[in-house]
């Protein structure tokens, strides 16, 4: 049987807040929606307003939908460029900022075991 869960556009988000890591007065707005559990890992939704943002990534796979930000990992120094269609793999533990250039949405998969909400 197929269920149709939504749609990633159209989900109404819950705000969620990051200090901006430029100015630590003002907080980067970004807001997230659990879809749920499938086969043991999550399935959500989650997007950002532009700024610069940092923390530590789950375990996740992403597919930006819309925007665009520049994802830069603390220990390897790589730094790379995601917009629209883009499929991206984050490994629990790292940490990283990211700079959302253009307001930023994302489908993710990930998995609890890294103890990190998706994303920052």
């Amino acid at each position: 049987m197929t269920q149709h869960l939504g749609n990633a556009f159209h989900y109404d988000l819950d705000a969620e807040g990051y200090e901006s890591l430029e100015d630590s007065r003002t907080t980067i707005h970004t807001a997230a929606h659990h879809i749920g559990m499938v086969g043991g890992v999550n399935v959500g939704v989650w997007e950002a307003e532009p700024g610069l943002i940092g923390g530590l990534t789950a375990d996740e796979i992403f597919v930006v939908l819309e925007g665009r930000a520049e994802v830069t990992f603390e220990d390897t120094k790589e730094r790379i460029e995601i917009g629209p269609g883009d499929i991206v793999r984050l490994n629990a533990g790292q940490r990283n900022t990211w700079r959302t250039l253009e307001r930023l949405r994302k489908v993710s998969v990930w998995s609890d075991s890294g103890a990190q909400q998706p994303s920052s």
